[in-house]
């Protein structure tokens, strides 16, 4: 199986290509956003990046799709040393012994102090804790920055809630309810706004139609691109 790649705006589109005796060309996306391509046998590779190219928007459709779903953060250790991403960046973890149970974060550092600093499940539940508090601020503040185009889009008057999801980056309800993972707070702000944009789209169209990505488009010109880096950022 072939490895290729095309240019479609700001995105590069990689895919396997394989050949078969088969009558037509075909495009499958799947949800870890890997992209196979299927051509009959003896197709040039100037008609395969054609017919590729053709189908990009949909493809990065299809992508973007299954990106709400899946949120993919490699499993932590809680370890020193260990990065650990907030807001973009990335912070080295330091656990120090203390009596009182606390997390800062100074320099490049997030220090974690608690009475047992081998206590993993312990250390874990005090970095959520603290990621949750500055999701209370960044979440909300974003929120509230995007409201005019809530009220542009709707006479619906959204609210937001967030929590640890493990399958998705946000959602919305037909009435306005928006939910957004707290694992977002790890991301540049820029994304969250991109999310939070993505699901104010749906308080119009609940569903990833043409329509639902051309209100996007005039919403969020650049999304695809910050899309592309929340993708490789938390992945």
């Amino acid at each position: 199986m072939l490895k290729e790649q095309i240019k479609y705006g700001n995105s590069t589109i990689e895919y396997s290509l394989a050949f078969a005796e088969r009558k037509t060309l075909g495009i499958k996306v799947y949800p870890d956003k890997s992209v196979h391509v299927i051509a009959p046998t003896g197709t040039s590779m100037d008609k395969v990046t054609e017919k590729v190219h053709s189908k990009a928007a949909w493809v990065l459709r299809q992508q973007d799709f299954f990106l709400s779903f899946h949120p993919i953060t490699p499993p932590r250790k809680f370890i020193s040393g260990e990065t650990h991403l907030y807001l973009g960046k990335q912070y080295r973890l330091k656990l120090a012994e203390a009596e009182k149970d606390s997390v800062k974060l100074h320099g490049g550092n997030i220090s974690v102090y608690c009475k047992d600093k081998e206590d993993k499940q312990r250390i874990e539940k005090l970095l959520k804790a603290w990621f949750k508090s500055k999701a209370d601020l960044h979440f909300n503040n974003l929120f509230q920055e995007l409201s005019p185009i809530a009220k542009e889009l709707s006479d619906i008057t959204p609210t937001l809630k967030y929590r640890w999801m493990d399958k998705r980056w946000g959602s919305c309800s037909q009435k306005g309810e928006i939910l957004l993972n707290i694992e977002l707070i790890k991301a540049p702000k820029k994304c969250i706004e991109y999310v939070i944009i993505h699901e104010l789209c749906h308080m119009v169209h609940l569903n990833h139609s043409t329509a639902f990505y051309e209100l996007l488009d005039k919403l969020s010109p650049g999304w695809r691109k910050t899309k592309d880096e929340l993708e490789k950022l938390m992945v």
